[in-house]
């Protein structure tokens, strides 16, 4: 049975591609959770009247999120102070949210999803390497430094 695929499926394909599966798969799953819809003329029709909307909205987002990433790569740094103990180690640590905080208040709004630690949370005193990513094809570094707060 062929259907048009309206999401991106894993191991099946992308949005708007038009693909056999077995009619079981279809009918009890892809169909019924608005995955896919079948393949005949009206539906093909339909379908790639709307292709061009979808196609602008992926590169408007794609936009957005490079305009952001520009925003960012500007800062260069980002300076949070956190009570320190002995030997430079923060009490707590430093996370996703405090660094959120802090680029928010520099007016730029950013997602929890769009931060990448490589390193785990922050416990030590010093320069840190964070990843921004705002689109899959985009990704930025940028440095996070804790100072002790006096």
């Amino acid at each position: 049975m062929e259907v048009i695929l309206l999401s991106k499926i894993y191991k099946l394909g992308e949005s708007g591609a038009i693909i056999n599966v077995k009619s079981g798969y279809a009918r009890n799953f892809l169909i019924p959770k608005g995955k896919a819809i079948l393949a005949n003329k009206k539906n093909i029709e339909s379908f790639e009247a709307q292709r061009f909307a979808l196609e602008q909205e992926k590169i408007s987002k794609f936009l957005i999120a490079e305009s952001r990433a520009k925003k960012l790569k500007k800062i260069n740094s980002i300076i949070i102070s956190s009570k320190v103990g002995k030997e430079g180690k923060i009490f707590g640590s430093v996370g996703v949210r405090n660094i959120i905080k802090a680029i928010t208040l520099l007016g730029i709004k950013i997602n929890k999803k769009e931060i990448r630690m490589p390193n785990g949370l922050l416990r030590q005193v010093g320069e840190h390497i964070v990843i921004f990513q705002p689109h899959k094809k985009i990704s930025i570094e940028f440095t996070v430094n804790i100072i002790a707060k006096n």
